[in-house]
């Protein structure tokens, strides 16, 4: 709450109007960015879909273009409410002025932190064990960062997950796990 304080006192004081906490520019600033990557995942899967030589509806292609399309009808929408009673370019603005803000705020950090963390797990642990064992790690690691729990639980918690998830995909869907 005190974060929230500092930043709209920080905008506040270069002349840019902040209602709602910000959220018009956070809306405006997650539709573009979110859009984006909407567009690229149609393109990456139209290029799975012609590599296929299949059906589009029977590619693999297919489910990714339908979701990547219906988050970008959501994007638009959130665009269209983001600039009601503003302009694109008062909304770039203000987005542009809380820049610094953001890159100094604990809720970045924690992200970027999240999306390391992810990031090996996809990229290495899952090369390197199998994907049970890489899953057990990925769950532990991140109940100890946020000292979720007692140590023991953590452990429970973890085999119990990934035998969930095993049992539920691999075993009643039959969906090959990596």
């Amino acid at each position: 709450m005190q974060e929230q304080a500092k930043e709209k006192q920080m905008l506040a004081g270069e002349g840019i109007t902040i209602q709602q906490s910000g959220k018009e520019q956070q809306d405006f600033a997650t539709s573009i960015i979110v859009a984006v990557i909407s567009i690229i995942a149609i393109i990456v899967s139209y290029g799975y879909y012609k590599e296929s030589g299949n059906k589009f509806y029977e590619s693999p292609g297919f489910m990714p273009i339908v979701i990547a399309s219906g988050i970008l009808i959501c994007c638009i929408s959130l665009f269209l409410g983001s600039i009601k009673g503003s302009s694109v370019k008062e909304r770039g603005k203000q987005v542009i002025a809380a820049i610094p803000a953001v890159f100094k705020s604990k809720k970045f950090v924690n992200s970027l932190a999240g999306l390391v963390i992810f990031g090996i797990y996809i990229f290495v642990l899952l090369k390197v064990f199998p994907f049970w064992l890489a899953s057990f790690i990925l769950i532990c690691v991140c109940y100890i960062l946020t000292n979720a729990t007692t140590p023991i639980k953590i452990l429970i918690i973890s085999v119990l997950s990934v035998a969930g998830i095993i049992l539920l995909f691999q075993v009643a869907f039959k969906v090959p796990l990596p």
